[in-house]
């Protein structure tokens, strides 16, 4: 799908209906289209298998970014989870971008930043449910191709909901194409009830999906995807604040599946650096969000977020490649000094030097995790590597928490050393304590994923953000405190006042 599958399409719009509750989100374009915008209306497009098939393209395409918009990369991973964490220090306030607010805990449910967050979510579920309402009434060349289909929207659908359920909490659950009045007389769904609807639509897509895919369809959703993703979300309820200890065994359980099929649905990459090449795109994670360059409106905005403006002098110059000036935005010293003496991921993941403008050197911390040198780009949102939603890196270590939980210390080290041999390190003892374990697993977790959005959500099911984060704005001396009322985000103003909807604490 990196190559083909997204490559040809055009533009495509306003081809979803689009509720009260998704008010904001009914200019927005997709690339789906397959005659004059015009001339589509939604019964006529959704009357072929070829064209449920670039229906569903849109729905994947709803992860991508859109300009200055910024993609699910942007948007849920790095400003809603990664800005949020103790990885980031923002030091200035550049005009009134958000990712000071969210750093510093000020944000509200007017800051921009939570709106998008909801508007995307809901808008890749409502291209999903579209698909979903229409796709029996349309005649396919065979059944496996439809369940295939149906089965990849469901995934996806329930992927968002996750999303919205580990920034929002209680969403409104929609499941179907609604009018404007259904829309807003849906409420906020209780945190249990999604949690069943998410886990039984992944589980109910894995039999539709295929274990592997040609070159003209990498990217698409396998089983193996399925299953981490159920081993995610299974381990997450079974965290705060759902406290779920039913969800451990099934966490294990798909994560274990996904181990199994290690070297020949899953591969290990021989080094850290190898992840995070274009070149090995759909190589070595197991779901990415899918990024081309060439000013096809579907490269990734992240490397420019979090790097410096680099002068021409240094090696990863490039004249549209960064958005923020040193020191605005920048990865925390603590961060910095979490890494072991010889790991090689840290220069991989991050630097505290580059040459400015002027051709002098200056100092800052920032992430060039995702950044290609000689990269040519056609403007910043235009950076070619894919972002890992998940990678079977997480699921090593996630099987290596639940294997330290239920007892087995001694398996779970061997899987923690995998990880931590590939980064040069030396290998934990067999004989470590399991309180240890615990701690040396959280600190591997925030080393390795740096960057990419993993850490704050562990941070809370661990439900230690409260702690780590005070403790952090203390050693800053920063003037603020939190509570576990700052794990989620305020509900959009917007949706306060359409639908409603009572407010987070």
């Amino acid at each position: 799908m990196k190559i083909s599958y997204f490559k040809n399409i055009k533009t495509f719009g306003k081809i979803a209906f689009f509720g009260a509750v998704l008010s904001a989100m009914t200019g927005c374009e997709k690339d789906l289209m397959l005659e004059p915008e015009n001339n589509i209306t939604q019964t006529s497009f959704y009357t072929t298998e070829l064209q449920i098939s670039q229906a569903l393209t849109g729905v994947y395409s709803a992860m991508v970014n859109a300009s200055s918009r910024g993609g699910f990369d942007v948007n849920f991973y790095l400003l809603a989870s990664e800005v949020r964490s103790n990885n980031f220090t923002a030091l200035t306030q550049n005009g009134n971008r958000d990712y000071y607010a969210i750093n510093r805990f000020q944000d509200t449910s007017s800051t921009e930043e939570v709106e998008v967050l909801w508007e995307d979510a809901y808008e890749l579920i409502t291209y999903a449910n579209t698909i979903l309402a229409r796709i029996d009434a349309v005649p396919f060349a065979d059944n496996a191709t439809r369940e295939q289909y149906r089965s990849e929207a469901r995934f996806l659908r329930a992927y968002a909901y996750f999303e919205l359920m580990r920034n929002f909490g209680k969403v409104p659950l929609i499941d179907k194409p609604v009018s404007p009045e259904e829309a807003v007389s849906i409420p906020r769904t209780d945190l249990a009830t999604l949690y069943d609807f998410v886990t039984s639509e992944i589980e109910a897509s894995v039999a539709g999906l295929k274990n592997t895919y040609d070159a003209k369809n990498k990217g698409r959703i396998t089983k193996s995807a399925a299953h981490a993703m159920l081993g995610r979300i299974y381990l997450t309820g079974s965290g705060y604040p759902l406290n779920n200890s039913s969800y451990v065994a099934k966490a294990k359980d798909h994560l274990f599946t996904v181990i199994q099929g290690e070297g020949q649905y899953v591969t290990f990459a021989p080094t850290y650096a190898d992840l995070f090449k274009s070149a090995n795109d759909n190589k070595y994670h197991i779901f990415e969000i899918q990024h081309i360059s060439g000013g096809v409106s579907q490269g990734s905005y992240l490397p420019s977020y979090v790097s410096p403006t680099f002068g021409t002098a240094d090696p990863l110059y490039n004249a549209q490649g960064s958005l923020y000036s040193a020191n605005e935005l920048g990865v925390s010293q603590s961060l910095i000094n979490a890494y072991e003496p010889g790991d090689l991921r840290k220069a991989v993941t991050l630097k505290t030097q580059f040459i400015a403008q002027n051709g002098q050197p200056d100092f800052a911390n920032y992430f060039i995790k995702f950044r290609e040198a000689g990269a040519v780009l056609t403007n910043r949102y235009d950076w070619p590597v894919n972002f890992p939603i998940i990678r079977y890196e997480d699921v090593i270590l996630m099987y290596a928490e639940v294997l330290n939980n239920e007892g087995n210390t001694g398996t779970a080290v061997a899987q923690l050393n995998r990880i931590r041999q590939r980064a040069g390190l030396s290998p934990l003892s067999a004989s470590i304590s399991s309180s240890d374990f615990t701690t040396a697993l959280r600190k591997e977790r925030r080393i390795e994923f740096a960057g990419e959005g993993v850490y704050w959500h562990d941070l809370v099911r661990w439900n230690i953000a409260v702690s780590v984060i005070n403790q952090a704005a203390a050693d800053l001396n920063y003037n603020y405190t939190i509570t576990t009322n700052d794990y989620l985000y305020q509900i959009p103003l917007s949706q306060i006042q359409v639908a409603g909807y009572e407010q987070n604490p």
